[in-house]
């Protein structure tokens, strides 16, 4: 029996600086209008929330039978039975990573997963030594 492995996401410099920059800019112009509403001062803390959640509570878990993928108060558990590839990707498209330095995660029925563990290699070893891998 393994002992679970956390890995912690690759963070992208560019990343952060997008999506905060985005959400302080929309917060000055914001409190700057004269006629914001209640809703809309709601959905901006909403929305600095769910990014410092991401930021602060995105990993990838290995126990011996799941790897769990976390990012803010999202989350999928993906059995080690139903992955069939895990490759290295750059494909830029919405996923559980805070980095283009990616994994591919393919499972049995086409579902997959687009994760950045910052110890790549360490990440697709322990994976490699869990799952069965073809």
């Amino acid at each position: 029996m393994h002992q679970p492995i956390r890995f912690d996401s690759r963070v992208d410099w560019w990343i952060p600086c997008l999506l905060f920059g985005g959400l302080a800019a929309g917060t000055a112009e914001l409190l700057l209008r004269a006629d914001r509403q209640w809703y809309d001062l709601i959905a901006m803390l909403l929305g600095w929330m769910l990014g410092i959640s991401v930021f602060r509570q995105t990993d990838y878990e290995l126990t011996s039978t799941t790897l769990h993928v976390r990012c803010g108060p999202f989350w999928r558990a993906i059995p080690l039975s139903e992955i069939r590839a895990a490759t290295p990707t750059r494909n830029p498209l919405a996923s559980m990573a805070l980095s283009l330095d990616r994994i591919a995660i393919k499972t049995r029925q086409g579902r997959g997963v687009l994760i950045s563990p910052r110890d790549k290699s360490g990440f697709l070893a322990a994976l490699a030594q869990r799952a069965d891998l073809e």
